[in-house]
Formats: structure tokens, C-alpha cells, sequence
């Protein structure tokens, strides 16, 4: 389980805060983080990852920092972030290396997930497309079996029929009790694969909850017309998306991309209440 606690970070001393009194509990499960550019997603990885410490507050990984610098911690988590470069020049010849600080790798996960992508994973990392080279790095990193792996924008630069490959290997590979996080601007390629969620804004935390905390009080409607009960409303050519007041008897898979707009919308306050009633979820109206 991860814990934010009021968690404060900036960059420089008089510099607009990174993230602001950030809290939340995070628990197993595939989790979205989504936010502006500069709202504090890549900011809030880093901290959970361990590679920075918040100057205010605390993050907690089952109850101790991931920043402990112990061999232990720092085997507890992996990030992947947008435009890394992993020493080695095979990702077989890196993980044969880094592979031992974490006790969970599977090697023969690790084969399965190259081949699921039509990768080797003898092919000289330096020679291979961007979308090769994330490929690799993303059958490695899903067969690590940490307890909390984070991926910061996991789809940019791989094909469609690579993103259909990511969105069965994550299923394949994430255990019940590891803690998914996906830092992505492209909700709906890795959609209905949501645990929950994380919706930043403006380097506050606006939203952290449960899919079914979301699902049993909104309902996400497809309609040809407006509907009257809607709290927010996007239409589109051919139909109208709506959230509304869910009834006792209804629900809906959560439509995190029409969620994400309507917190970044004037309707937030409206969102949070609907939210707030007898529900895990938070919604913070500050903006």
C-alpha cells in the first residue's frame, strides 16, 4: 500500500510549487495518474519511486520511505519514464545485472514478454527504433514482480498492434497484490484496464479513488440528445457523453477520459458531491 501524506515539492526555493498538500492511499490494483503538462505527474512518480524526497510530508511504501536507500527498498519499486535509456547493450545483457536486486524477476516471464512483442532481447539496444527500445524495456520491467511498478507515458512510440500487446501483458503479468501506476495523456488506448485512479491539477491532488467508488455514485451515458440530469456534458458528432447521478440500482464502467475533463472543468464542485456521499473517493475543489 502506498501512502502520500501531505506532500510537499518544489524545484526552487521561490518557484511554484511541483505539488501541493498531496495526499491519498493507494492500493493494489492498475491505477491511472493523469494531469496537465507541469501539473506534478513525473514529480509524484519520482517520489514514489524513491528518486526524490518530498520537502513536506511523506511517502510510505507498507509503512517506510522508498527513499531509505536500502537495497531492500529500492527493490520494492521500478520506474519507466518517457525517453529513458537503460545501460547495456542487450536488455538481456542489462537485466542479467540489475535483475538480481529484485527477488520477484522472472526469467521465463521475462522471455515471454519479448516474444509477445517479437523481440529476442539480443538485439543491440543502441540500433533499435525508439518503439523497439520501449518495448524491451517494458517486458522487462512487468516481469520484475515488484510490489509497485510506475510507467510515465508506457504507449508513446509503440504501434497499435504493440499497445494491444502492452494492454495483455499487463493483465498477464500484475498480480492482485502489486500496485500499478500509468502516468498517460492517451487514456482510452489502455482503457477499462483502470483500478483507479490519480487526476492532478495544477500541482494539487483533485481526485484519488476507486473505479467502483467513481461507478456506484456517476454513471457515464452515451446519448443522442442532452440529458436533463447531467452534471457535465461533452457533445460530440452523432452523440452526446454525459455524466450524471448514478441510481441505486445502476452502474457503469468509469469513461476516465470524460471524468478527467469534467474535474477540469466548472463542474468540479458538483462532481465532488456527488462523490463525497458515503464514498472511498476524494474530490478536492480547490484549483
Amino acid at each position: 500500500m502506498i501512502e502520500l501524506k501531505d506532500i510537499e515539492f518544489s524545484y526552487r526555493k521561490k518557484g511554484a510549487p511541483a505539488l501541493t498538500a498531496v495526499s491519498a492511499v493507494i492500493g493494489p490494483g492498475v491505477h491511472l495518474l493523469a494531469g496537465e503538462n507541469g501539473a506534478g505527474k513525473t514529480t509524484l512518480l519520482h517520489l514514489i519511486a524513491g528518486l526524490s524526497r518530498p520537502q513536506a510530508g511523506e511517502v510510505l511504501i507498507d509503512g517506510t520511505s522508498p527513499a531509505g536507500g536500502m537495497p531492500h527498498d529500492m527493490g520494492r519499486t521500478f520506474l519507466i519514464e518517457e525517453g529513458m535509456q537503460l545501460p547495456g547493450k542487450t536488455i538481456r545483457g542489462f537485466a542479467h545485472l540489475h535483475s538480481a536486486f529484485y527477488p520477484n524477476f522472472s526469467a521465463e516471464a521475462f522471455t515471454a514478454n519479448l516474444a509477445a512483442f517479437g523481440l529476442s532481447g539480443d538485439e543491440p539496444m543502441k540500433s533499435q527504433s525508439l518503439g523497439n527500445r520501449k518495448k524491451a524495456q517494458l517486458a522487462y520491467a512487468l516481469a520484475l514482480g515488484v510490489e509497485v511498478l510506475l510507467l510515465d507515458e508506457p504507449t508513446n512510440a509503440l504501434d497499435i498492434e504493440s499497445k494491444a500487446t502492452l494492454r495483455k501483458l499487463i493483465a498477464s503479468n500484475i498480480t492482485e497484490t502489486q500496485t500499478l501506476i500509468i502516468s498517460t495523456h492517451t487514456v482510452l488506448e489502455l482503457e477499462n484496464m483502470f483500478d483507479g485512479g490519480l487526476i492532478l491539477s495544477r500541482s494539487r491532488l483533485v481526485f484519488a479513488g476507486t473505479e467502483e467508488a467513481v461507478a456506484t455514485r456517476l454513471a457515464f451515458r452515451v446519448s443522442r440528445a442532452p440529458l436533463q440530469e447531467a452534471i457535465y456534458t461533452e457533445i460530440q458528432p452523432g452523440r452526446v457523453l454525459s455524466i450524471c447521478p448514478a441510481n441505486d440500482s445502476e452502474e457503469t464502467r468509469v469513461d476516465w477520459r470524460l471524468f478527467y475533463s469534467a474535474l477540469h472543468s466548472p463542474k468540479r464542485s458538483e462532481i465532488a458531491r456527488v462523490l463525497m456521499q458515503d464514498t472511498p473517493a476524494t474530490a478536492n475543489d480547490e484549483d
